[in-house]
């Protein structure tokens, strides 16, 4: 989660500026806490894409912006920590068993095998693929598909907030900036009530 707030200590300046305009204040605050916020989910969709080899625009569906209000202060961007579906990753059935889009390239998961329609892999031949990919450990099969090699795994897509918590450079990066931001967007939409000289 990226969570912004404004430091109450430097409302005092925009207090003095905007007071003829005794209703501005809270304006102000929800919306550029809110347009910083939405800026810095759209650079995080960015930065998870790079890592997972996903499109911004699948990314950003995991990305839920908390906008703030007139009476709430608080803007936040929370990234979901629900497994993604296999078939984001478009799987692709081969001789050497399933294929899959990782970053910008495809890579080959050996030993993984087909039931119930979905893809299973032996545990202790998951390796890395418990994170690069995804695997959730599944302790049932159908016994129909004569699949007896247990323990396994069911292959799923990875777990965004999982993979943005593994880049903490990129996330202080993405935090520090937002910061910066939103005191322009603070004092740009001052700006903009005192050109105006209009009642918020």
């Amino acid at each position: 989660m990226l969570e912004l707030r404004y430091n109450k200590a430097k409302l005092k300046q925009f207090e003095r500026e905007l007071r003829n305009f005794p209703r501005a204040l809270p304006k102000v605050m929800s919306k550029g806490l809110t347009r910083t916020a939405s800026s810095a989910r759209t650079e995080m969709s960015r930065s998870l894409s790079k890592r997972t080899g996903l499109k911004v625009g699948q990314v950003k569906k995991g990305l839920r912006l908390e906008k703030a209000s007139y009476s709430n202060w608080r803007s936040a961007v929370t990234v979901s920590r629900k497994r993604l579906s296999l078939s984001i990753l478009q799987p692709q059935r081969t001789a050497g068993g399933l294929s899959v889009k990782h970053l910008r390239k495809r890579v080959m998961v050996r030993q993984a095998f087909p039931a119930l329609k979905g893809w299973f892999i032996r545990l202790p031949a998951a390796g890395g693929y418990k994170q690069t990919i995804g695997v959730s450990e599944a302790l049932e099969i159908d016994p129909k598909k004569k699949v007896g090699r247990l323990p396994i795994g069911r292959i799923k897509g990875p777990i965004l907030a999982r993979v943005f918590a593994g880049a903490q450079g990129e996330a202080n990066r993405i935090y520090q900036e937002s910061l910066a931001r939103l005191e322009k967007n603070i004092h740009d939409q001052v700006n903009l009530i005192l050109r105006k000289r209009l009642p918020a």
